[in-house]
């Protein structure tokens, strides 16, 4: 059921599109100005309008699950089963989804630590649902009497028996038992291996300044150390100075700046190197992790981690997808040649005899370069066009052309959102109506996951013959 849980994670006119624009803060301003007046908590739950609010939340949804298993209990009819099984779902994943979005994006620490409070007793209780055999026996009765149910509710019943099964539930007590420690073991290290993606990015210290382009000095720290110089007094004596330089965080949006407009070979290398092997203290949390994978397939009679996740999938086994690859690496494989022996005879070219090859931290730098010259641009230029409210507004024009729906941002209650950057964007139909909600968190900020990520915080769901659940997500 875990598994089943999650799974919940017109002509474009280019004047138009290019034309100078306001900037991202007056773009955010035009929604909060016409704000509701009513106060809500975090993403729109009533509970989450303090750090305390996430145990009120956990309880509940606890509480809610449990009438619905007392309710399945009593063996009601298989489309009431399928109904109740998705409300549990739904009501768990909200927890779930928000603790974790919490955790990883607020910046306030009282609501991180509640999120992750939150997150631990809510996980627990899913381990009691992943095992719990009423639940099972129910949903087993559903499959069985799938003539009675919708195509849909028919996939749905065979996908919560799948996800059952696959949690365990079908084994002996004891087996059962070291699956479980195992699936908490792995959300544990899971949870760590990111924790120490944000709390320990790696940094490579560059002196003296110079070394670093322009464009991207913003984006950097200044830092400065003390160096020897001749005195103008006394040729005889010395006196410290201080040199400027500049700190690298190899999160990856700095870095891949670094990679691309960098002539300095050797800062590519360090910022590369640093960026690559950080955090030291994952390697062990994953090593931790592979073994308890490898442990849970076999215990459930699979010869590894990556058979026992792609059974029942489209590609149905490891064996088909390294086809696939195979396949599709042999398909590129003259065009991807052509393309490295081009990009390491212009470093040659650049480098002469002191190049011997292309390295990794090489291809963004000179590809950049390449693409400056064959179009005549520079990448500088180019990028001025796209601010993050142009890039909106060509999104917004994208999604009219394509699925004839307009992509809006629109105003949020006060204690809605995290952070006073945050965007809440609506995708309107004008026949069908809301089709689903989206919150914008686009800057990089100090304890905010260092990446591109997508958070559920809602499901789409039908909630009845009249009534549907929208999406909502980060």
């Amino acid at each position: 059921m875990w598994n089943f849980i999650k799974n919940r994670e017109p002509n474009i006119h280019m004047k138009r599109l290019f034309e100078p624009f306001l900037s991202y803060r007056h773009f955010r301003t035009r929604a909060v100005d016409r704000q509701n007046t009513s106060s809500t908590g975090l993403y729109g739950f009533d509970h989450l309008k303090s750090p305390k609010g996430f145990q009120r939340f956990v309880d509940e949804a606890i509480e809610r699950s449990s009438e619905l298993i007392d309710y399945i209990s009593g063996m009601p009819s298989s489309a009431e089963i399928i109904r109740a099984m998705d409300e549990i779902s739904d009501t768990v994943c909200s927890v779930v989804d928000s603790a974790e979005l919490c955790r990883q994006t607020h910046p306030a620490r009282g609501f991180v630590e509640e999120a992750i409070k939150a997150s631990m007793k809510i996980n627990v209780y899913l381990h009691f649902l992943n095992t719990n055999h009423t639940l099972y026996n129910a949903v087993k009765k559903a499959e069985q009497d799938g003539h009675l149910l919708t195509e849909e509710a028919r996939r749905a019943a065979l996908h919560l028996r799948i996800d059952f099964e696959k949690g365990g539930i079908h084994l002996p007590s004891g087996k059962l038992d070291r699956v479980n420690q195992l699936n908490m073991d792995a959300h544990k290290l899971c949870r760590e291996y990111g924790e120490n993606i944000i709390n320990d990015p790696g940094y490579v210290d560059i002196f003296p300044a110079s070394r670093i382009p322009r464009q991207i000095q913003h984006l950097l720290k200044p830092i400065y150390r003390l160096t020897s110089g001749v005195s103008k007094e006394s040729l005889g004596s010395y006196e410290d100075e201080q040199e400027k330089g500049f700190r690298i965080i190899t999160e990856p949006r700095t870095l891949f700046s670094v990679l691309q407009l960098t002539p300095d070979e050797q800062v590519r290398k360090m910022a590369y190197l640093k960026g690559s092997s950080i955090p030291h203290a994952n390697h062990e949390v994953l090593d931790k992790l592979i073994n308890s994978r490898h442990e849970l397939a076999q215990i459930m009679g699979c010869k590894s981690y990556a058979e026992f996740v792609m059974q029942l999938n489209m590609a149905s086994s490891p064996e088909v997808v390294v086809s696939f690859l195979q396949e599709m690496s042999n398909m590129v494989k003259e065009k991807a040649d052509e393309e490295f022996n081009t990009i390491r005879n212009l470093k040659r070219d650049l480098c002469g005899q002191r190049c011997v090859d292309l390295e990794p931290w090489d291809e963004a730098y000179y590809t950049t370069m390449m693409k400056s010259s064959a179009y005549n641009l520079d990448s500088a230029v180019v990028a001025s066009y796209f601010s993050l409210p142009q890039c909106i507004e060509g999104l917004k024009l994208l999604v009219k052309s394509l699925f004839g729906a307009s992509f809006d941002s629109v105003p949020m209650a006060p204690g809605e959102s995290w952070h006073p950057d945050v965007l809440k964007m609506c995708i309107h139909h004008p026949e069908e109506g809301d089709l689903g909600f989206l919150y914008l968190d686009l800057f990089s900020r100090k304890g905010k996951y260092p990446g591109c990520a997508t958070f559920a915080i809602k499901g789409g769901r039908k909630i009845s013959e009249t009534e549907y659940q929208l999406p909502v997500c980060k």
